[in-house]
């Protein structure tokens, strides 16, 4: 059985080498939903009877791996040539920054988070399915437990000319 919890944060971010404004520094309201897919609790009398996990205690994880990291925070590529800068605010002004080995676009970021609550989930015997990361109202990134076997070679051009990964 498929359950969901969402949260939400607020967090700025900058994607690098885009084409149009998104290359500025700028913020969200993103909103984060963790699908867990897996079998009833079935044992009489214990807390969880009748349920995959107790929303409360997935709750626990998403603010433990999400929130408390990232809401209110600013989030960087560690290649993005104003990199250095933020490390040294960070430092300096004792600023929320986080520095990601990967272009904090929403689609990267679910599988971010994905791969961190699975390891979580993993440890209670809890099957992930899947994160959903809302960057806008209107858009929306899914990562799911099947995405690992989609990549497609960087050099294989698309539409637009542009390498997918």
């Amino acid at each position: 059985m498929l359950v969901t919890k969402k949260i939400e944060i607020d967090m700025g971010h900058r994607v690098p080498n885009h084409k149009s404004k998104c290359k500025n520094l700028h913020g969200h309201r993103y909103t984060i939903e963790v699908g867990v897919d897996d079998k009833l609790v079935l044992f009489k009398g214990v807390s969880d009877e009748g349920m995959v996990i107790d929303f409360s205690d997935l709750k626990k994880i998403m603010m433990k791996h999400i929130d408390e990291v990232y809401d209110h925070s600013f989030t960087m590529y560690i290649e993005d040539e104003f990199a250095d800068y933020f490390v040294e605010i960070r430092n300096i002004f004792e600023q929320k920054i986080n520095i990601v080995p990967f272009i904090p676009t929403a689609e990267n970021l679910a599988k971010h988070w994905y791969k961190i609550i699975e390891k979580e989930l993993l440890n209670v015997g809890i099957a992930i399915n899947h994160v959903r990361v809302w960057e806008t109202p209107s858009s929306t990134a899914v990562y799911t437990k099947d995405d690992d076997k989609q990549w497609v070679e960087p050099q294989q051009k698309t539409l637009f000319e542009t390498p997918r990964l």
